[in-house]
């Protein structure tokens, strides 16, 4: 979270600020009234009447300090000069050309205290006299202010800083090419693949005139060639923060030369251009050059400086003999927000816990464990199972919403279950007196709501929790879930005195009394087959609505299982509804894969793959094996708890293709049943934006992608995107969810950010702060969600 930096205050104590004071992360700045009285404390410069240096950080702070009252000149008394809004056109990875400006008060020189409201782009240096030096980072584009305050006055002056560049080739000299992308052909299949993503890296020089000739001026008619994007989707939101995606295309050609990549912003605050040549792993093998990533560098400025309303456009040209072919465009939102936490998920087949044999690839071994993803890792690590034999299984699992618990059941007993506290210094383990399969955990992990309809409590729960009202509904009930405030759950009643398991039900939840009330059918498919049933419920940030998985299909497993299997043909697509009737079931679409027509947007296969596999002997090798029916394969979704940047975030199952890199027909996932060592199964997990303004009743949902950093040969599935445990007072932090106390502020003359219990002064909250409603928001135009500040998606 970027926020107002100041450095050197000379002179009377500035407290007014008539530019904006913060920004989200690259966001556009938001105005304030002049006079209005400053929100924050001082982060560097001096006391009044005493002068002060230093530099200003990308993290940046809070514009001077105090409260008070002031004015906002221009052109008289107090000036900035220049005036007008500037631009500066800056190469990637550059710190030059620099600004200067000069204040003056009243025609002569003035000592000035200095600022900028976007750190991310660029720093204020200032000099011995009335002058001040802007840098850029060379990281990030867009519009920055410069803010000059003097005897209770302030003046901003604007900055548009255009990034751009071009790059031919990798270069492992280059600090902006980070290595850990290169091609390395020991690792194409290891982990999550390279850069979390899979592919082969990224592709050296091109020197071939005629080749750069060919990528300038593509001639070849790559319609009719069949050249078409299959990863990334056009039209998907993005985060900030994620691994870059890895770009994957078909064409009937089937191999290129090299590819040109083009990244540009609408405003034109970033354009680059990169151009590779067949990466050295394609060289050695001979296999075909179908897929190339976007530099991480290059992404993460790219979408630091892309945001809301500022789309970021994808050009892609390949060339093969001496002819280009496409373009091929995409165009994506990038929500102004970077997203954090740890996403737990159960995957079976991993590498990192090896507890079963019969595997048909490799040494015959391979594992059930759940397994996490920190925003930003490159692979997976393992959090609750462990190598041995199958009661070192773990897999089927539930996670609390702030990220402090979760509860998985034993391999070798499935009535069994163990409590793992989580850390980030690692997990502990411990048996519960009481098992629980997909428990509902409460979001602070103190309770579980068990499928026998029993709250226990937690870490010790031998006896149950004294609730009332639930049993008088339901004796048993699937796939449970509390909403992120505790205050209502979800679930499928399978038993009891109104069971109905193709009914999906909203109860209140009263924490001081252990009350359940209020029942409420949200999902009715009473009159449907009986395999149509609604189940894996989750409730978005603000409680208003649940997602659920709407299964139309019961696999080979038959309909007589509450827990809504994914596996051997079953079929299903995601769904969202009210809280309040079961009026507004609505298809996501987008998510789902279908455009506003209806049709898929999916890509399939040009031909089926005739492929013979097995999932728990069953055979489901000739089950879609063209992928022609993706949009019915998605399973299992969870909510971030937290919405950022204007949006609920989704996470779910998919069966789907995974461009070029996962093809095998969507069943063979099982290790038993398929050389998994070989084949890279789609079963994955993926993510998908909704919008916060959104209700049921119309499609909010998004292009989905795919989540990086999955192990790459293994099936993976219900994935829980929590919060990190809770950082205590005084810890550094990034955003205000981070922290014990939800705030998230800047201390001392570098405005290093640590957590703290209250916003600067008891004013108001930052986006992903702490609220409890929207007038706690510094910026009129958040909305306070699920307890924290956030914006709104762009219009």
């Amino acid at each position: 979270m970027a926020r107002l930096a100041s450095l050197g205050l000379i002179g009377a104590l500035v407290v007014s600020v008539a530019a904006s004071v913060t920004a989200c992360d690259g966001g556009d700045a938001t105005s304030g009234s002049a006079g209005a009285g400053a929100s924050g404390g001082a982060t560097s410069g001096g006391t009044a009447g005493q002068g002060g240096t230093g530099n200003m950080g990308g993290t940046g702070g809070e514009l001077f300090g105090g409260g008070g009252t002031g004015t906002s000149t221009t052109g008289q008394g107090f000036d900035v000069q220049p005036g007008a809004t500037q631009t500066l056109t800056v190469g990637i990875g550059e710190q030059t050309p620099t600004l200067m400006y000069t204040a003056t008060l009243n025609g002569n020189p003035a000592n000035a205290g200095w600022g900028v409201d976007k750190g991310e782009i660029g720093t204020v240096n200032k000099g011995p006299g009335p002058e001040t030096v802007f840098t850029p980072t060379g990281t990030t584009g867009g519009t920055v202010n410069v803010v000059a305050g003097l005897n209770m006055q302030t003046v901003s002056r604007s900055i548009f800083v255009k990034l751009s560049g071009e790059q031919n080739g990798y270069d492992p000299n280059n600090p902006l090419d980070q290595p850990q992308i290169a091609g390395n052909p020991g690792d194409l299949l290891a982990g999550g693949g390279i850069g979390g993503v899979g592919g082969e890296g990224l592709g050296p020089k091109v020197d071939d005139q005629a080749t750069l000739d060919a990528l300038d001026n593509p001639s070849g008619d790559g319609a009719a060639e069949g050249l078409t994007m299959l990863y990334p989707y056009d039209q998907t939101v993005w985060p900030r923060g994620l691994l870059a995606p890895l770009l994957q295309w078909r064409w009937s050609v089937g191999d290129a030369d090299a590819v040109r990549i083009e990244l540009s912003t609408d405003s034109g605050s970033f354009s680059w251009k990169g151009t590779f040549a067949r990466p050295e792993v394609l060289v050695q093998n001979g296999k075909p050059f179908i897929r190339h990533p976007i530099p991480q560098s290059i992404w993460s400025m790219a979408t630091n400086t892309a945001g809301g309303a500022d789309k970021l456009h994808l050009k892609v040209v390949v060339a093969k003999d001496g002819k280009g072919y496409g373009p091929l465009s995409q165009t994506w939102t990038i929500a102004p927000a970077r997203l954090s936490g740890t996403i737990y998920y159960g995957s079976y087949g991993t590498k990192l816990a090896q507890n079963y044999t019969g595997a048909v690839g490799g040494d015959g071994k391979f594992g059930g464990a759940v397994l996490s993803i920190r925003v930003g890792d490159t692979g997976p690590k393992l959090a609750a199972g462990a190598n041995g034999t199958p009661a070192e299984c773990r897999v089927c699992h539930s996670v609390s919403a702030d990220g402090s618990r979760l509860i998985a059941q034993l391999g070798a007993n499935n009535s069994a279950s163990s409590l793992y506290d989580l850390s980030p210094g690692g997990t502990t383990e411990t048996p519960l007196a009481i098992g629980a399969s997909f428990p509902g955990m409460y979001h602070d992990g103190s309770m579980a709501l068990s499928p026998s309809a029993q709250l226990l409590p937690l870490p010790n729960n031998a006896t149950p929790l004294p609730a009332t009202g639930l049993t008088s509904y339901a004796t048993n009930i699937g796939t449970p879930t509390f909403a992120p405030s505790g205050k209502l759950v979800a679930f499928n009643p399978m038993a009891g005195p109104q069971a109905n398991p193709q009914h999906l039900v909203v109860m209140s939840f009263d924490l001081a009394t252990l009350a359940f009330s209020n029942p409420v059918v949200v999902v009715d498919d009473v009159g449907q087959p009986a395999q149509t049933r609604p189940g894996w419920a989750a409730f978005f940030p603000d409680g208003k609505s649940v997602v659920f998985h709407h299964q139309s299909a019961a696999g080979v497993d038959g309909n007589n299982l509450g827990d809504l299997r994914t596996r051997k043909g079953a079929k299903a697509h995601l769904a969202w509804t009210g809280t309040a009737d079961a009026q507004s079931v609505t298809p996501l679409n987008w998510l789902n894969g279908k455009d506003q027509d209806g049709n898929s947007y999916l890509p399939k296969l040009t031909a089926p793959i005739n492929m013979s596999c097995t999932g728990d002997g069953a055979q489901v090798g000739n089950i879609d094996t063209d992928h022609g029916d993706d949009v019915n394969l998605n399973y299992e979704p969870t909510v971030n708890p937290i919405a950022s940047g204007g949006y609920a975030w989704v996470v779910f199952t998919s069966r789907r293709l995974y461009g070029n890199v996962a093809t095998i027909p969507p069943f063979c996932s099982d290790p038993r049943g398929v050389d998994l060592f070989q084949n890279v199964t789609t079963k994955k997990l993926w993510v998908a934006a909704i919008d916060l303004s959104g209700a049921p009743g119309a499609d909010a949902s998004h292009p989905a992608f795919y989540l990086p950093a999955q192990e790459l040969l293994a099936g993976n599935s219900r994935g829980f995107w929590v919060l990190d445990p809770c950082k205590p007072n005084g810890e550094d932090c990034d955003t205000g969810d981070e922290c014990c106390g939800g705030f998230c502020q800047p201390v001392g003359e570098d405005g290093a950010l640590i957590c703290s219990d209250t916003p600067p002064d008891g004013t108001c909250s930052k986006p992903q702060e702490k609220c409890d409603t929207a007038a706690d928001c510094c910026d009129p135009t958040n909305i306070c969600v699920g307890g924290f500040c956030t914006q709104k998606e762009p219009s």
